[in-house]
């Protein structure tokens, strides 16, 4: 392919994520999508109605062979993520895969592997890296204004009581539920890479932390982490208490700066430069300032129609495009899908053997208190 030609999109799996896929997909003139499938039939048609898809399969195979498309984007339950990818690309496409990426690292690995001995790229929907406010935070910090990132925290609000939660609460027997990291697997990718996006490839942070459950259910709600390297510590945050929100601070050497995905809004906080009093009116000035630079942003972008809640997906699809079509360096490399799938696995690994020392732990309580009462009314 050459950076003239048009690229043929297909996308197999119509259930939620794939409208925001198809919206997006609209969005760039030089996308063509040719098709939509799922196993059912009515959610393809559905999908292929609202967006003007012109042909619906509910056999993948079918698809490729009747449309031939460059490349695929896999919006299915993860447990499919991996089986689907290679087969993809056996058969000839580019793939671009919904998160979680797969099941585990392993899964990740096969997938790479088949990708490099089919020359075929394969990406991920690491889309919030590519939001508009994450781009300009990242020009701010590499022009010096928080000076030397050393801590990140990184906040995911996720109320189970939500339309997608309530599916997931109200069925045992739900996808999500069967993943290794059941809840948390399906989204906290998010939150996290917004944390490896300033640590190397290679570390392999210390974990602290684990998760909780709510009184009601009977599967991990709470997710609370801490992530530590020489240089950065990161603290990653899910709750099913707070209300829907995507939120990251960046605590840098000299400067703090707080993202809010959903507001669109960053803000720089300064350590004051005046002298005592004079700091308490320099600091809510400067605060002012950068409110009125967030409102005049949003106005511009409003004006402009640009203000869209998938916008970071449209910026990855055609990066991810163009990296197609010139055989350049893709816009997520392998060794950074990669790296955060490990560290999934490894976030998880730790959460089940924090719940099974603290398991046993309360086993010898019990058994200690058994006896001191068997002791107590021998005496």
């Amino acid at each position: 392919m050459n950076s003239s030609e048009t690229i043929r999109v297909a996308l197999i799996g119509c259930g939620q994520i794939a409208d925001a896929h198809l919206s997006q997909l609209a969005r760039i003139p030089s996308a063509n999508v040719v098709a939509v499938c799922d196993r059912h039939e009515d959610l393809a048609y559905q999908a292929a109605a609202r967006f003007n898809v012109p042909q619906t399969f509910t056999d993948m195979h079918q698809m490729l062979d009747e449309v031939s498309p460059d490349v695929v984007h896999l919006t299915t339950p993860a447990q499919s993520h991996a089986p689907l990818a290679i087969e993809l690309m056996q058969a000839g496409c580019h793939v671009y895969v919904e998160k979680p990426f797969t099941l585990d690292a392993h899964e990740a690995e096969q997938v790479m592997e088949v990708a490099r001995e089919c020359d075929r790229e394969v990406s991920v929907g690491h889309d919030q890296l590519f939001d508009p406010l994450w781009l300009k935070a990242k020009v701010w910090i590499m022009n010096g204004l928080i000076g030397d990132v050393r801590h990140v925290e990184s906040i995911l609000g996720y109320p189970i009581d939500g339309k997608f939660g309530q599916q997931v609460a109200g069925n045992p027997n739900h996808w999500v539920r069967k993943l290794p990291g059941g809840l948390f697997q399906n989204t906290i990718s998010h939150p996290l890479y917004r944390i490896t996006d300033f640590m190397n490839a290679d570390d392999e942070p210390t974990i602290i932390g684990g998760w909780l459950r709510k009184p009601k259910f009977d599967f991990p709600t709470e997710l609370n982490i801490t992530l530590h390297t020489p240089e950065l510590s990161g603290q990653l945050t899910f709750s099913t208490n707070l209300p829907p929100q995507r939120i990251t601070r960046i605590y840098g050497s000299k400067a703090t700066m707080a993202l809010d995905f959903d507001a669109q809004t960053l803000r720089l906080t300064k350590r004051p430069t005046l002298p005592g009093a004079f700091a308490k009116i320099e600091a809510p000035h400067s605060n002012l300032m950068n409110a009125m630079w967030n409102l005049t942003s949003n106005m511009w972008r409003f004006a402009r129609s640009d203000i869209h809640y998938f916008a970071g997906m449209k910026t990855l699809f055609e990066q991810f495009y163009d990296s197609i079509q010139k055989q350049s360096r893709p816009p997520i490399t392998k060794n950074e899908i990669l790296h955060v799938t490990r560290l999934m696995d490894r976030i998880f690994d730790h959460c089940r053997d924090a719940d099974e020392i603290s398991v046993r732990n309360i086993d010898t309580i019990n058994r200690e208190l058994e006896d001191a009462t068997c002791l107590a009314s021998h005496a």
